[in-house]
């Protein structure tokens, strides 16, 4: 299910920000407390390689809530993640900036396919398209992934897609060998995305053993830190 080489591992936090649509207010927050100077450089020196915010798009199809908050962070070992969050001050500034948060650790799905193209010049706004859920099969979710790629990237190429990304949560195999799956996309244009994934999620949805959580987010205004 999950490569057991060491390779870096995205942690994903999804929550209800303190300040709530006020995303102005939450930048501030963010950039004093997730973004101050002396954590970020702890974060880096622990293997934090990647830091990205996302908001709620204003699409039908976000199903994302306007209050909401999206970071996904890569990091080169779960180890540092975790000695980086047991650090009271850390854990102090994630209670500033959320009302509410769910941490979890993805590892990169092994035998997936999965893309990463460079944006053409002017193509400047960015939506991430993220699904997640439990899965019966692995294997079978995998290869599912794969099959619906192979006939719809140069489609979903030409409509803006970036990257595609699918991970397994880092956890003890269940005793029923299901597993939860993440899939990430970016993305250039929003209507491009929706119609893509409109034409797909049929084929997608079914690899599910039950209705996948499926959100559309993109980068919210004003200077945030990030790296």
């Amino acid at each position: 299910m999950n490569d057991a080489t060491q390779e870096p591992v995205l942690l994903l936090i999804r929550g209800t920000l303190k300040d709530g649509a006020n995303h102005e207010a939450a930048r501030k927050t963010h950039n004093a407390t997730a973004g101050h100077p002396e954590g970020v450089k702890a974060a880096k020196a622990l293997g934090d390689l990647s830091h990205k915010v996302y908001v709620p798009a204003t699409s039908a199809l976000s199903g994302a809530k306007p209050a909401e908050f999206l970071i996904l962070d890569v990091w080169e070992r779960p180890e540092g993640i975790q000695k980086f969050f047991s650090d009271a001050q850390v854990q102090q500034g994630g209670g500033v900036l959320f009302a509410q948060r769910d941490p979890h650790v993805f590892m990169r799905a092994r035998g997936a396919r999965t893309f990463n193209l460079p944006a053409p010049i002017g193509r400047d706004e960015r939506y991430v398209g993220v699904i997640r859920g439990k899965v019966k099969s692995p294997e079978s979710a995998v290869a599912t992934f794969a099959g619906s790629l192979e006939k719809t990237i140069n489609a979903a190429r030409q409509r803006g897609q970036l990257s595609h990304d699918l991970y397994f949560k880092h956890e003890a195999p269940a005793a029923d060998g299901s597993a939860e799956l993440l899939g990430v996309d970016l993305w250039t244009d929003l209507k491009g995305m929706e119609k893509h994934y409109q034409e797909t999620m049929e084929t997608i949805g079914k690899v599910f053993a039950g209705p996948p959580s499926a959100s559309i987010w993109t980068q919210p205004s004003g200077e945030w830190v990030e790296w």
